[in-house]
């Protein structure tokens, strides 16, 4: 372990001070990373062609039922169907968080037939997570393309072989299920084109900012260890304040990080998840050392869209905090300053830990220690 001081006069820890790259010591992540090598390597000439078979399968199947959902529409089907879409994407939504979930969390690379074939696609994401933008379409969609053919068959049989009258009344049903079809098998190109950040048709860029398809900055934050939150990666649906706040009370409650700084509810019966405590443990060679300086984090109706607003209880001399109050300035902390929607209270707490540890900051005189602020 080595302190070495960074651009900003910050004093910052490290494991490894040198440069990292290749013949310069070991790659955390990236394209040239041994295990992203090794992992790349496993796909094979058979998997390869079992991709090449389902995706011609299946747009075939997609091809068929859609002439047929066509040849069949009645006007009296227009809100079922508009009922069906949403219902299909959001179906294809969960879907994939849960596959994603499932295929981060358990099982290997040396399981039989799932391992290789399944399992290390996602292994290898994690590792070098612009290697699905070098995919190409039988690659980056073979699997989701397998995963639609069975229930994709089924309609088309039944296409072929109901009457017209069973087909009028199963269509919001057919209509469902073509659509969970479409974002099932597409799921994986809209993974890929969250990943891409150059060169996307306008079409596509404009869905993701309308939150039609999974945006950029969305699925950024799974790709933030320690990777367990935002599995879902077909829309980009806003996660619900609530399921937010409680995602970061859970990993509160897990001690997610290196233990220097801790957050929870400030009372366990707060229904509205607006009022928080943190905690930050001074950082060492500081003025700071040693202590516990305990915050109150406000986390508004707006949140995560716009910032907490963040108060000292224990009494410091910061840059940046209220000499009085203990309220922080928000144009004084760059998280803060500069929040986005995939920034969370551990992100701040951090920021201000860092802080301490600047040259205008690190030897500052500090108040007796536990002393707290009035108000």
């Amino acid at each position: 372990m080595a302190r070495i001081v960074n651009d900003n006069d910050c004093l910052a820890e490290t494991e490894n001070p040198e440069p990292q790259g290749p013949g310069r010591g070991p790659l955390r992540w990236g394209p040239q990373h041994a295990g992203a090598r090794e992992l790349a390597g496993l796909y094979s000439p058979g998997k390869r062609c079992q991709e090449w078979i389902c995706v011609v399968l299946c747009f075939s199947l997609l091809a068929f039922n859609f002439i047929h959902l066509l040849a069949n529409f009645h006007l009296g089907h227009s809100w079922s169907i508009l009922l069906s879409i949403v219902a299909g994407i959001v179906t294809a939504d969960f879907a994939s968080g849960l596959v994603h979930w499932g295929a981060d969390t358990w099982g290997s690379v040396d399981l039989p037939i799932f391992g290789k074939a399944f399992i290390r696609p996602f292994r290898e994401h994690h590792i070098d997570p612009t290697a699905i933008t070098r995919h190409d379409f039988i690659e980056t969609n073979g699997d989701n393309c397998m995963l639609t053919i069975i229930p994709l068959a089924i309609m088309a049989f039944n296409f072929l072989t109901l009457s017209p009258a069973e087909i009028y009344r199963l269509y919001p049903w057919f209509g469902y299920l073509f659509a969970l079809g479409v974002f099932v098998t597409l799921t994986n190109q809209i993974h890929k084109w969250s990943h891409t950040y150059f060169g996307l048709p306008r079409w596509v860029v404009f869905l993701q900012d309308c939150h039609i398809i999974l945006p950029r900055k969305h699925h950024r934050i799974h790709h933030v260890s320690p990777h367990e939150t935002y599995f879902c990666i077909t829309t980009g649906v806003k996660v619900p304040r609530n399921f937010r706040l409680l995602e970061e009370l859970e990993e509160g409650q897990k001690g997610v990080g290196d233990g220097t700084v801790s957050w929870g509810l400030e009372d366990d019966e707060d229904m509205t998840l607006t009022q928080w405590r943190g905690v930050i443990l001074g950082p060492p060679r500081t003025s700071y050392e040693n202590r516990m300086y305990n915050l109150k984090v406000e986390c508004g109706p707006e949140y995560p869209e716009l910032p907490p607003n963040v108060r000292f209880v224990t009494k410091i001399n910061l840059n940046g905090v209220h000499t009085s109050s203990g309220v922080v300035d928000t144009h004084a902390v760059t998280a803060l300053a500069k929040w986005q929607n995939s920034y969370s209270i551990q992100m701040v707490l951090l920021e201000l830990r860092r802080l301490m540890t600047c040259k205008e900051n690190m030897k500052l005189p500090q108040p007796p220690e536990g002393q707290i602020y009035s108000n």
